[in-house]
């Protein structure tokens, strides 16, 4: 452990041998239920924060990437533990290395990452969002928000690239390719344009701490004619129903 991984809390150094497991055996945590026993629990550590340092942010994505499941390490007897390591005795020239034999054994089958495209959309009457996500097997799942406030046209296009974010991390779907129409959202995204309309701050600030919850998010600029549905979806919620009566 570093120096400042010494002074971490009980709980975090859980968290970090939790973590410090999945980099080295992380065929086996992908292919299994793995069942952690220990004295408590660092993945409800992790969840039940509020707010998220960078650090458990990176630790959260990892656990939420595998199926672990949590036993008290009260269920289990420790007199069992003693005498599976009195049956199997370390040698005294035995060299320890922090390399497993099999690391790479395994072959692990890769899905392609979901694809989202996202529009937003204002009229004199109203504004609203499209989002469309295409997943790994080419299944197309389109949502259409209609947003309580008129808004100008790039903030309607920050909260359509939000809620579609939102609902990224709600799936779990964290190998993420984003595309949107939007040059200035895009580009200040990747930080090759600045911010310089405080109103466009917020939205962008809160859709880069989405992306780093994500963890691996591209995003693409497209032209409209290959954003013709979400286009569609956000036109459509921005419009308002006028219904008249006989």
């Amino acid at each position: 452990m570093t120096p400042n991984e010494l002074k971490y809390s009980p709980i975090e150094k859980l968290c970090l041998a939790l973590v410090f497991s999945i980099q080295k055996m992380k065929h086996y945590f992908q292919a299994h239920v793995v069942r952690l026993i220990s004295i408590a629990n660092p993945i409800k550590f992790v969840m039940s924060k509020p707010v998220l340092s960078d650090r458990l942010a990176g630790w959260y994505l990892q656990f939420q990437q595998f199926e672990i499941v949590y036993i008290p390490q009260k269920s289990v007897k420790g007199q069992a533990l003693a005498d599976f390591l009195a049956d199997h005795p370390i040698p005294n020239d035995w060299e320890l290395t922090d390399e497993f034999p099999d690391e790479d054994a395994m072959l692990i089958e890769v899905q392609p990452p979901w694809k989202m495209y996202f529009d937003g959309a204002t009229h004199r009457g109203g504004a609203g969002a499209g989002v469309v996500f295409i997943t790994s097997q080419e299944e197309i799942l389109p949502f259409s928000f209609t947003l309580k406030q008129c808004c100008s046209i790039n903030v309607a296009e920050y909260q359509a690239l939000i809620l579609g974010l939102e609902m990224a991390v709600n799936m779990k779907q964290l190998h993420l390719q984003v595309f949107g129409d939007s040059q200035l959202v895009i580009n200040q995204l990747l930080e090759s344009y600045e911010v310089k309309n405080p109103e466009l701050r917020p939205y962008h600030d809160y859709a880069q701490k989405l992306i780093r919850w994500l963890g691996d998010v591209t995003l693409q600029h497209v032209r409209r004619t290959e954003n013709k549905k979400a286009d569609a979806l956000a036109t459509l919620a921005s419009t308002p129903f006028v219904i008249k009566r006989k």
